[in-house]
């Protein structure tokens, strides 16, 4: 068993010079945390903005915390369990109270060098006293470690379950909104409460991976990602992120030019991508003068990112500018017939989808398509020919191009069919 302080005092002098400290500073604890208080006040910002009732705690929680290293070192130990759950307790209401954590360390790093400074005046210039002193800053290093690290570690868990709090309700949210299943009141009174401005135009973008049925793991790697990247987002403050499904929402407040929050959502979904270690899209719905509308730009949001999944030249698409794909997505089951109808004949000729395919998309050139696919033009030609013999639309007059096209791109947004961006090889 580790002999005490005052144990080791009745023999050594160096022991009793320990313990002279320790009285001392335990004369003057109130004033100590008063200090330590007045300290985080002038030198963390975020204190400043706690109300009196919590600054009142945590002068408590000081009191406590000089008691408690007082106590520990007349006893030849690190903090008792009680004296941890009181740190884990207050580090979690810190949390709560939207402190940052380095906030939180950087008062129990103040705290520790103001009573290592009140020690250092205790101590003067006395040999004995000077040689316990070694003792006394070891100890506070080591208390003070574990002490934080208890702390970090409640606060960090208290964060974690209010992100899975404020997650939950974002979700609830935006599903009550598009389910229908909350009135216009609730609407706006829930959305208020998760910090949306009622009373100014909101936008839906939707991310997601750029090609379906990613690894699991990765993607909801990259939703957190995301998420804290949209901090950086013009007008973070005043939106909302949600993860559904295999999606991240964005309801963000919509003042100015789309062509602004397009052009920011384009830069994000660029370098999120590089982050995340996969090719995002993104869709972009229409502003709504109230939230109580919301479902209507998430519904244009999702015809648009299914226009930027299925082959769109670019990572962000913007609804009222894919007018073909909202057309498909609108009419499905007609676009699945078309696709059908159109494409059945090719199921058995994958050369042909791929020249179809090429010829759309880099025609039409035939010396450029066939560039393209490491083919003799001749080559190209014969193989469109059969397109046009096997499904009945010439791919070189305008109607038979036409269909053709819209066949495809059915087939990429509706499915039922192989996909044919997969066709080109």
């Amino acid at each position: 068993m580790p002999r005490t302080t005052q144990q080791k005092a009745d023999q050594d002098p160096r022991a009793h010079a320990l313990r002279e400290i320790l009285d001392d500073l335990e004369r003057i604890t109130d004033d100590l945390a008063e200090r330590m208080l007045k300290q985080y006040l002038e030198s963390i910002p975020s204190y400043r903005a706690l109300p009196d009732v919590t600054l009142d705690q945590i002068r408590d929680v000081n009191r406590a915390n000089v008691r408690g290293f007082i106590r520990s070192m007349r006893a030849g130990r690190g903090p008792s369990s009680e004296e941890l759950t009181m740190i884990r307790e207050s580090a979690s209401r810190r949390a709560r109270e939207g402190v940052p954590l380095s906030a939180l360390l950087a008062a129990y790093r103040t705290g520790a060098q103001i009573a290592w400074a009140e020690a250092r005046v205790i101590i003067g210039d006395d040999h004995q006293r000077l040689a316990a002193g070694l003792d006394f800053a070891t100890a506070v290093m080591n208390w003070i470690d574990e002490a934080s690290g208890a702390a970090a570690q409640a606060y960090l868990s208290e964060y974690e379950r209010l992100a899975s709090d404020r997650e939950t309700s974002r979700r609830d949210f935006l599903d009550g909104v598009l389910g229908g299943e909350l009135m216009a009141e609730e609407i706006l009174a829930r959305g208020e409460a998760l910090g949306l401005e009622v009373a100014v135009p909101y936008g839906v973008a939707i991310v997601a991976f750029a090609q379906h049925g990613a690894d699991e793991t990765l993607w909801r790697n990259g939703q957190h990602r995301l998420r804290a990247m949209a901090a950086e987002l013009p007008n973070a403050d005043r939106s909302l992120v949600v993860t559904r499904g295999d999606e991240v929402v964005l309801i963000f407040p919509a003042e100015g030019e789309v062509d602004g929050m397009a052009a920011h959502l384009t830069s994000f979904i660029e370098r999120a991508g590089g982050v995340v270690g996969a090719e995002l899209s993104a869709g972009l719905g229409r502003p709504r003068e109230s939230i109580t509308e919301l479902s209507g730009s998430y519904r244009e949001a999702a015809i648009a990112l299914a226009a930027a999944r299925a082959g769109s030249s670019v990572p962000l698409a913007v609804y009222g500018e894919v007018l073909i794909e909202e057309l498909i997505l609108r009419e499905r089951a007609v676009a699945r017939r078309l696709a059908r109808t159109i494409l059945e004949p090719l199921d058995q000729h994958p050369d042909l989808l791929a020249t179809l395919v090429a010829y759309m998309t880099h025609g039409p050139s035939l010396p450029a398509v066939a560039k393209r696919l490491y083919l003799h033009p001749n080559t190209v030609a014969y193989r469109l020919a059969r397109v046009k013999e096997l499904t009945g639309r010439d791919p070189k007059s305008p109607a038979g191009v036409a269909e053709l096209f819209l066949a495809l791109r059915a087939s990429q947004l509706v499915g039922g069919r192989p996909d044919p961006g997969q066709a080109e090889r």
